[in-house]
């Protein structure tokens, strides 16, 4: 069997859903969760802190080969660079700005969460309106249904993920010179690949709770305080970042479309 080419860092700007990623045996953070899927017993503290030992090194050669794509030798970096780096003040304004976009992704991710928890009869009864539909051999849209199964899905799974990106987004700003120049090209800067990670998940989170607005109008109260809250984040990511859509992302927007994977093989 012929193995899959590695795609070099496609893992930093994902939605880190390994289980349907349809890149995954080509991801080295994808690999890695394969192999756990696949364990039988649980890792033992020794393995766990030799594998973060292997993850660091391959890290650290992806760095440098990395930095030798962009024509630099890894050997001509000074040292002695290092300490002036680390004791340079960070940007008060750049600062704040990292507090207040991730103290808004944590509040969304909060109002998320308390929508499912205070509704969890309701879910329930719609759980047990559908199972006597079913006893009763009545038709039923599985269409519809497995649309809102994946809508609630992704909400949760990106509802914590959308902060922590937009987080990552913005400290990567520092990247900018004093000067108003960047240190590589704005569109391919890891923080534009951050932000475009970001809006990408706020896009389907988004899209997700229309569709349950829809299914269930009499909780479109709720739900406009979800999409309120999920736009006006956009909106600001997208005025820090209005080259998003220019970042190239490796494997996902380098390789030909794929359907995405829904379950391991």
């Amino acid at each position: 069997m012929t193995k899959k080419k590695m795609i070099s860092a496609i893992h930093n700007y994902c939605d880190r859903w390994c289980e349907r990623c349809v890149f995954v045996e080509r991801c080295a953070v994808g690999v890695e969760e394969i192999k756990r899927w696949n364990r039988e017993t649980p890792m033992t503290e020794e393995e766990l802190w030799g594998e973060v030992g292997e993850n660091f090194k391959e890290s650290l050669k992806m760095l440098d080969d990395m930095l030798r794509q962009a024509g630099i030798d890894p050997d001509d970096i000074i040292d002695e660079s290092i300490p002036d780096i680390a004791l340079e003040k960070p940007d008060p304004e750049l600062e704040k700005l990292d507090e207040d976009i991730f103290e808004k992704g944590i509040t969304y991710y909060k109002l998320s969460e308390a929508f499912f928890q205070n509704n969890a009869a309701f879910f329930e009864q719609k759980g047990i309106e559908l199972q006597r539909l079913t006893e009763m051999n009545m038709p039923i849209d599985l269409d519809r249904l497995g649309y809102v199964q994946e809508a609630v899905e992704i909400i949760r799974q990106y509802a914590a993920f959308i902060g922590v990106k937009a987080r990552r987004a913005i400290s990567g700003m520092d990247a900018m010179h004093d000067d108003g120049i960047w240190s590589v090209s704005p569109d391919q800067s890891d923080a534009n690949g951050s932000a475009k990670a970001c809006i990408l998940c706020i896009d389907q989170s988004l899209a997700s709770w229309e569709t349950l607005r829809k299914t269930w109008p009499e909780k479109t109260d709720e739900i406009l305080d979800m999409l309120l809250a999920l736009s006006r984040f956009r909106k600001e990511m997208v005025g820090l970042f209005p080259n998003w859509e220019k970042f190239i992302r490796p494997g996902f927007d380098t390789e030909p479309t794929q359907i995405r994977r829904f379950e391991m093989n």
